[in-house]
């Protein structure tokens, strides 16, 4: 690990008292680059990732010089960060992280409450963009909207709010309405929000005063509006707005996402051709990503009820049974992720998210899923789980689905692509 990731990574992971006071001075110190930005805020429950991923490629095909900040990594820690696809080099990390390590430790003895380990990253964000002179920024809230550290830019091109449901309930509240509240921080004045006509009746009615209070104009995304729609396992097709659209993104709720982001593009007034080679070329590590067609492997990051409800929709869609590798963190909704995904799978093996202190351990993961399926096994760690997984694969065909959390999601994809060269070596 490089020095920069030991100095972020040594900072908290969370504020002792919620706001934007620390990240606002952090940025008043380094000169507010965020101040000479373009930006695009994306927030929301589940699907910001994809939104974000879909409206960076669209500025790209439409020859912009496009900043992407999203949460968490996948790949790698660099990942984070991106101008047009390339991923921030280390080098460049190292050195933005000895300019702002002098800021924050000054902020910590300002204010007596240091700077964490999001807002460092995000201003780090921030300098890196404007030293490139991106053209555009497409960020992704962290947590929330109102108080996260990407607020603390003035004014947004195009404010994006995509489905919301419970989620973060300890520290967004415990209804859609409050969550959706916090969410709707992200709207400044005298701009547009994007939302859809699939938003819960609570949350959209929060959208609707948040965008009247702040003279917004409020578009709906609506995907019954769609014509000509084919779902494969593999993607979709699909008119929308006079425009023909296909997405390489699985799973019949990036429709929704897709709807989003052209309407986006469309209030921007991006060309009808960037929409279109945009989309087409939008592609998001371990959400529904599919690793292997056929016998079919499958990596996502479900973590919460919504995704869970998002995978099972597609188990059901083209009829899969598969066997399913699990891991999850503690303070995640498990039994309810587990309820809904658990009964769709041939066989279930829990794991325990290495290196990870929040996860919940494999044998209680299993006790729970117990509760909802008969086929669950606790593996003793990833090989034995990956390797019993695939073994019913071979014996009886079926696929095999990779989900939970986000941190197992991201330990998993580069074994199971190890595992499909060395067999494709071998074969």
């Amino acid at each position: 690990m490089s020095k920069a990731l030991d100095y972020i990574h040594s900072l908290n992971r969370f504020g002792i008292k919620p706001g934007l006071e620390r990240i606002t001075l952090l940025l008043k110190l380094v000169g507010n680059p965020q101040n000479n930005l373009q930006c695009v805020q994306v927030a929301g429950t589940n699907g910001k990732g994809s939104v974000c991923c879909m409206l960076s490629n669209i500025f790209r095909a439409a020859g912009k010089k496009t900043g992407l900040f999203i949460s968490p990594y996948v790949v790698c820690f660099n990942e984070r960060i991106q101008i047009n696809g390339e991923y921030i080099p280390t080098p460049a990390l190292e050195q933005l992280c000895e300019r702002l390590r002098p800021a924050a430790e000054q902020v910590a003895k300002q204010l007596a409450d240091p700077v964490t380990e999001f807002e460092f990253i995000t201003a780090l964000a921030f300098l890196w963009f404007y030293q490139n002179g991106c053209e555009v920024v497409v960020l992704e809230t962290g947590l929330g909207g109102r108080l996260d550290s990407t607020n603390v830019v003035a004014q947004n091109l195009v404010s994006v709010i995509t489905k919301i449901n419970l989620d973060h309930t300890r520290v967004l509240g415990s209804t859609v309405a409050q969550i959706a509240g916090e969410k709707c921080g992200i709207i400044k004045p005298g701009s547009a929000v994007i939302s859809s006509n699939e938003q819960l009746p609570a949350a959209a009615q929060v959208i609707l005063q948040a965008a009247a209070k702040k003279n917004n104009r409020l578009i709906l995304a609506n995907t019954q509006e769609m014509s000509k729609v084919t779902v494969t396992p593999f993607g979709s097709s699909f008119c929308y707005r006079g425009l023909t659209l296909k997405i390489n993104l699985p799973g019949r709720h990036q429709l929704f996402n897709a709807a989003q982001s052209v309407e986006a593009a469309l209030y921007l007034g991006l060309p009808k051709a960037a929409i279109v080679n945009g989309l087409a070329a939008a592609q998001f590590p371990c959400r529904l990503e599919v690793l292997q067609k056929e016998p079919l492997i499958l990596i996502d990051g479900a973590h919460n009820p919504d995704g869970a409800e998002t995978l099972a929709a597609y188990l059901k869609e083209f009829n899969l049974r598969p066997a399913a590798v699990v891991g999850m963190m503690a303070d995640k909704d498990c039994a309810r992720v587990l309820q809904t995904v658990a009964p769709l799978c041939a066989k279930l093996f829990t794991v325990t998210v290495q290196a990870n202190p929040r996860s919940l351990p494999a044998e209680q993961l299993a006790a729970l899923a117990k509760n909802y399926a008969p086929g669950v096994t606790a593996a003793k760690n990833y090989g034995q789980a990956l390797q019993q997984a695939f073994a019913l694969q071979q014996n009886g065909g079926c696929p095999v689905v990779l989900f939970g959390s986000l941190y197992l999601a991201a330990d998993l994809r580069p074994l199971v692509q190890q595992h499909l060269k060395n067999a494709a070596q071998n074969f």
